[in-house]
């Protein structure tokens, strides 16, 4: 078991040990604080002398070493130059080497707030589950993300709700403002494996106002963003970047991974965020079919044993999922289809935002 309580710094991975006060790029950055971390980066808010705040992915040095490690990079750059608000704003990228002269990959985006999963997780004591008006107003701007992708023939490969980043504020004043309300945990240092003593961080993304009991017309006022396009392929794809019990059929049964593939993972995210529990369990990755037919046969009354989900909402959340959640592909919605299917609900009520 890791004795690190996020990123494994004594990993073969090699995750760039960052900390606050660090520069990088000879000085153009400062890092003040981390915002996240997953199996192939961290993400640091940083900060330059112009006042400018920033956040900064930082590839580990595995993953800067993959042939694909600058798909993100490629797919935002070039294809995500066109695309309309809700996908992150790569701004530059640029090298940096660790203290054993390791190479990181470093992508520079404009800042995005708190994911939709660390919203979910707030409901610790009742559930972990979103009220159908969020999951609806999630899911509507994500679908719309998967629409735009779905036209350029792109598969994100990663429709999971800790890639669903809320809008965040950008200015310095109301940067320091917001984290002021949640000031940061000081480093703590920790001997590695390898007997080197590492600085570890706890990521402390930039809060919003939202939280798992805001209602409908609060939450209509954000924009949801699509992240990590770490995965990202164009047309096909031979393996997607999320957990098996929530990966499509025909992904587990050696069959053809498209565009509508997301749409399978976006129908299971769906429950996930109104129930609280994933769909399927690690029976279904056995015998995906069979499970998948099963299950959504009873999914009505999965629906009721939650609690969670009202008696008017049942039949129309049950046929929006099954829409997503078809067994063969032929039979299953697109993106598009979802976004105009009418149970969802996209776009930001101020008129502007889209």
């Amino acid at each position: 078991m890791s004795l690190f309580p996020e990123e494994q710094l004594d990993s073969p991975l090699g995750y760039f040990p960052a900390q606050t006060g660090q520069t990088l790029k000879d000085g153009t950055w400062t890092i003040t604080r981390k915002l996240g971390w997953g199996p192939r980066s961290s993400t640091w808010l940083v900060v330059d002398k112009n006042d400018q705040h920033r956040a900064l992915k930082i590839l580990t040095a595995a993953a800067t070493a993959d042939p694909n490690a600058k798909n993100e990079r490629d797919f935002l750059l070039g294809l995500g130059k066109d695309f309309p608000s809700g996908v992150p704003e790569l701004l530059e990228t640029f090298e940096e080497k660790d203290e054993r002269g390791r190479k990181h990959l470093c992508l520079l985006f404009r800042l995005l707030g708190t994911s939709v999963e660390h919203l979910r997780q707030g409901n610790v004591y009742d559930g972990q589950n979103l009220p159908v008006h969020i999951v609806q107003k999630v899911i509507g701007d994500i679908s719309d993300r998967l629409a735009n992708l779905a036209a350029q023939n792109i598969i994100h490969g990663a429709v999971t709700p800790d890639n669903f980043l809320f809008f965040s504020v950008q200015r310095g004043d109301d940067v320091r403002k917001a984290l002021a309300k949640v000031p940061a945990d000081k480093p703590v240092k920790i001997q590695g494996s390898d007997g080197v003593s590492y600085p570890t961080v706890k990521s402390q993304p930039i809060p919003t106002h939202y939280t798992w009991e805001s209602k409908a017309d609060d939450i209509a006022y954000t924009i949801i963003s699509l992240a990590n396009f770490a995965h990202a392929r164009q047309t096909t794809a031979t393996t997607l970047d999320t957990p098996k019990n929530i990966q499509p059929p025909e992904a587990l049964t050696g069959g053809k991974i498209d565009l509508k593939s997301d749409v399978w993972t976006l129908g299971c995210t769906t429950y996930l965020l109104l129930v609280g529990k994933p769909l399927f369990d690690e029976s279904y990755v056995a015998s995906p079919i069979k499970v998948a037919e099963e299950t959504l046969s009873k999914l009505e009354n999965l629906l009721t044993e939650s609690g969670n989900v009202a008696e008017k909402d049942l039949a129309p959340t049950a046929k929006f999922l099954r829409t997503c959640l078809a067994v063969k592909t032929a039979n299953r919605a697109t993106a598009l289809e979802v976004l105009n299917g009418g149970w969802i609900q996209s776009g930001c009520a101020c008129g502007w935002c889209g």
